[in-house]
């Protein structure tokens, strides 16, 4: 049998047949032929399950683990543990990948001298009409302590690094390559139960207990923005899971006493997790609860302390033009002018991609 190189995890929760198809496929038809594909089935419905297996069937590179339905953090926490190859990289079941992306990894890990424990390139952004360049970050080969410390910056939120990408940040676990050996030594986990931002805690820590991090530039991932993203659907929890993000950020912060750029970070996530509020839940369409319960409900979230002092401490030169309108109507609780901005915002992005 011949020696695997790398290792694919594929994470599948009822993914739509079309991306599903298409995600596997570019990982079969990689030009590097040593690789090892797990495919975690997160308790999908039986037409997806059947999809998985007749992938197996057909391909003996594929290993696919049947589960009951845990999340998607323990699905690739189960990936991790499965995987044979100390070289892990993941792919989100919706997207693809480029047919030279696990020969071009592994050339460039046989290239390296030391060992690594994360390696990171970059995507291509792929909507409806268009596909944009995503760099991650723009230096490359090995990262010095003040470049981690921008990542870090970066993959918490937008603000304080000196360098965001156009479109996606590096707090994504795909496009990347993480050494097995590292994941395990220090004992990185995806944080069951998180449905929002695990992959910014995991790789919170992963760049904190990360020696060496090289950069790759090279566009090697297809990540596609579409309506079955999570982050484009309707969830009544989706203050619960923020709240639950900022409460991680702010232990780490306080576990590896990180300087005062982190906390003005964190005051910056807390402000734009507002227009998240409104897109996800207050003004989507699926919120079916009247107008009066909706404004009271708002009205009350701005009146907690927590978004109170954020919007307080907050420095506007972190903030974009959009991000300072939204902290200024939330400050006056103008109900009406959130809403207009919110739709209008989103009405432009619509227009321009999709």
């Amino acid at each position: 049998m011949e020696q695997k190189l790398i290792s694919a995890i594929v994470t599948i929760y009822n993914t739509p047949e079309r991306y599903l198809r298409k995600c596997i496929e570019s990982i079969i038809n990689q030009t590097l032929k040593e690789i090892e594909i797990i495919l975690v089935n997160d308790g999908s419905e039986k037409s997806t399950r059947n999809i998985c297996k007749e992938y197996e069937q057909k391909d003996k590179r594929i290993k696919l683990i049947n589960q009951k339905n845990m999340g998607e953090s323990v699905a690739r926490n189960v990936g991790i543990e499965y995987a044979e190859t100390n070289n892990i990289t993941f792919v989100d079941s919706d997207d693809w990948i480029e047919p030279n992306m696990c020969e071009e990894l592994v050339k460039n890990i046989d290239s390296i001298q030391d060992d690594f424990d994360v390696i990171v390139f970059d995507c291509y952004v792929n909507y409806a009409k268009k596909q944009i360049k995503n760099n991650f970050y723009p230096k490359e080969g090995r990262l010095s302590q003040e470049d981690v410390k921008e990542i870090q910056l970066q993959n918490i939120e937008k603000g304080i690094s000196k360098y965001y990408p156009p479109e996606t940040n590096i707090s994504v676990p795909w496009a990347k390559v993480y050494s097995k050996k590292f994941i395990e030594k220090n004992k990185l986990k995806f944080v069951p139960g998180i449905i929002r931002m695990p992959d910014a805690i995991f790789n919170m820590y992963a760049f904190e207990k990360a020696k060496r991090i090289y950069k790759i530039n090279k566009y090697l991932y297809h990540y596609n923005k579409n309506d079955f993203s999570i982050c484009q659907k309707y969830s009544k929890d989706t203050i619960k899971y923020y709240e639950t993000y900022f409460e991680f950020v702010k232990k780490y912060i306080e576990k590896f006493n990180k300087d005062k750029d982190f906390k003005d970070l964190l005051n910056v996530k807390i402000v734009t997790s507002i227009d998240v509020y409104m897109y996800n839940y207050f003004f989507h369409k699926d919120n079916k609860k009247r107008n009066r319960e909706k404004r009271k409900e708002f009205m009350e979230l701005l009146d907690r302390k927590l978004y109170v002092d954020a919007i307080k401490n907050v420095k506007k030169e972190y903030l974009s033009k959009y991000q300072k309108i939204v902290k200024i109507l939330a400050e006056s609780k103008k109900y009406i002018g959130l809403k207009l901005v919110n739709k209008i915002k989103y009405l432009i992005k619509k227009i321009q991609y999709y």
